[in-house]
Parts: C-alpha cells; structure tokens; sequence
C-alpha cells in the first residue's frame, strides 16, 4: 500500500509536467502564421536570380520581415541553384517594416567585392521582401553605410517593379528603340530607330545591347558589334547603366581608336536614348577594366551628341 501511495503524487507530478509542456506548445503556435513564398538565390552560373519557394512561419510582420533574410542566409535548397549571401554574412538588424520601407543591415561580409555579384545580390534581398506584400520598398546597407556601385553612386531604395526577372510574370509588346550605327567611311554615328518585340522577362537595356549585336541590314553602316560579342548582364541603379560583357569583348571589338570610339559611344549614345540612363559603366566579367585597345574604359561615359550625324 505504501508503495502505491507514493506511486500516485509521482503520476499527477508527471501528468503536470506534460500538461504544463502541452501548454508551452499550444502557446508558442498560438497566433503564429505561415507564409508560401519566394525566395531568390543565384542560379546555377551566378549571372542571374532565380525564385525558389519557401514556408516560413511568424507571429508579425517584423517577425515575417527578420525570418524571410534569415531563410535567404541560410542558403538554397535546389541543388540548382547557388547561395546568394556570403555565409559569413551576419544580418544586424531590419528597420521599418511598420511603415513599409525597410532598410536591412549586414556586417561587412556581405560584400564581395565582385560588382555585379553584389548588386545581384541586393536585388534577391529586394524581392524576397517585397513579394510578401508587407513591404512596399527596401535599402540595404552595410554596417549602418550606404553601399556604392564601382563609380561611387549610391544604391538606394528599391521596389519590386524595378527588378525584372525572368521568373516574373510573361507580358510583351512591341516598341521602338533607338540604335546608333557607324556611318561607313565618316567618323560619325547614325540613328536608327526599329520596332521590336521586348518581354518583362529582361530590361530594356538588354534589348538594345542584343539589337546592336545583331548588327543593321542598312549598307551605309558599319556593324558596331562582333557578331560573337557575348552580353552577360545589363543593370541599372541610379540613372547608370552597368554593362557586363564577356572580357574577349576587348579583343573581337578593338581595332584602331577610332572604331573603338564608335564601338564605345554606339553603346552609350543607344543607351542614353532611355530616359532612365544618363551614364554607361563597362565591365567584363563583372569587373571594372582601364584599356579597350586605345581608350581608357574604366570611367564612366556620358552621352556624346557631338558623334552623331
């Protein structure tokens, strides 16, 4: 009998404790919410982000916000595609997120160094944010400071319509653009404006650096680019254009100085045509270079009308 009175307080004791850990439970998944979404990494060349899909669980929107970078830190789960944040990379604090525009800080780690890598990766930390809709605009920074491009300019906050990839959604339509060939024989560039068919799938940008390569039916100009000039990315952050070919651009378009010149201000001059660009950076492979052939290409370049015939 002694036995078994003392087996009775060690059940109820037990039945507490189990009672007492239900509760912790019930409580902890009390009022928390799930969220299907995506996430952006790089895909499988690093040149490009891609959407993954993700679901991730949180009590508010600051709790939403903090766990979406958290998730994008821990890395891809496709083996296709590749991590975007720098595992050293460590998140100090996200800002805002109750009025909307968010400023998110890393420590330094979060740079690269590689330009076009990092703005890649700024643009998925933009995206997975604003496609939960809680959030209208983003800023990153780095250590409390604004991060600049290679030219020194500063990037700002970014919305979700000023990123387009080509996981979103598929509209298209025809537009002019306005190209700028060599005039054979003559030290000037001529206009030509064509129609063509762009997607949401690409900027612009892109658009008129593929039409330049394609190259004018018209026998007056002069083809501006080699027909085997490989484009790898086309990004714009403050009214400047970052442009990132393959590196043999410099050995199949140099020439002498002054087709090097028509080369560099086709581009340019096309490209300033758009509202939204005032200044061309060149970059090969992503990096910043000083010599094409007889130029000086490390700066950046601004529309030249003085060219244009």
């Amino acid at each position: 009998m002694k036995s078994r009175k003392l087996l009775i307080p060690v059940v109820i004791v037990l039945a507490a404790i189990i009672a007492a850990v239900a509760v912790n439970i019930i409580r902890s998944d009390y009022g928390s919410v799930k969220y299907n979404g995506e996430l952006y990494f790089f895909n499988d060349s690093a040149t490009a982000i891609v959407a993954e899909n993700r679901e991730i669980k949180y009590r508010d929107k600051q709790g939403l916000a903090e766990s979406v970078i958290e998730e994008l830190m821990k890395g891809p789960t496709d083996g296709k595609h590749l991590r975007i944040i720098e595992k050293k990379a460590r998140l100090i604090s996200v800002n805002g997120v109750e009025t909307g525009n968010v400023i998110v800080n890393f420590s330094r780690e979060f740079i690269t160094g590689d330009n076009t890598k990092d703005i890649l990766a700024v643009y998925a930390v933009v995206k997975s944010l604003c496609v939960t809709e809680i959030i209208d605009s983003v800023k990153v920074v780095i250590e409390g400071k604004d991060i600049e491009t290679g030219d020194g300019s500063i990037i700002g906050y970014l919305t979700n319509q000023d990123i387009n990839l080509q996981t979103d959604t598929y509209n298209s339509e025809m537009r002019e653009v306005t190209l700028y060939f060599p005039k054979k024989d003559s030290q000037k560039l001529i206009r030509e404006v064509r129609s063509i068919k762009v997607t949401d799938q690409q900027p612009i940008a892109q658009y008129i650096i593929n039409e330049l390569i394609k190259g004018t039916d018209n026998e007056e100009l002069s083809q501006v680019l080699s027909k085997d000039t490989v484009l790898l990315s086309v990004e714009t952050s403050d009214n400047i254009c970052f442009v990132n070919f393959k590196s043999n651009f410099l050995d199949k378009n140099s020439g002498s100085a002054e087709k090097e010149k028509m080369t560099v201000f086709a581009i340019v001059d096309s490209l300033t045509e758009l509202d939204t660009i005032e200044r061309v950076q060149f970059l090969m492979d992503g990096k910043k270079v000083d010599t094409f052939g007889n130029i000086n290409i490390g700066s950046m370049f601004g529309r030249d009308e003085s060219i244009i015939e």
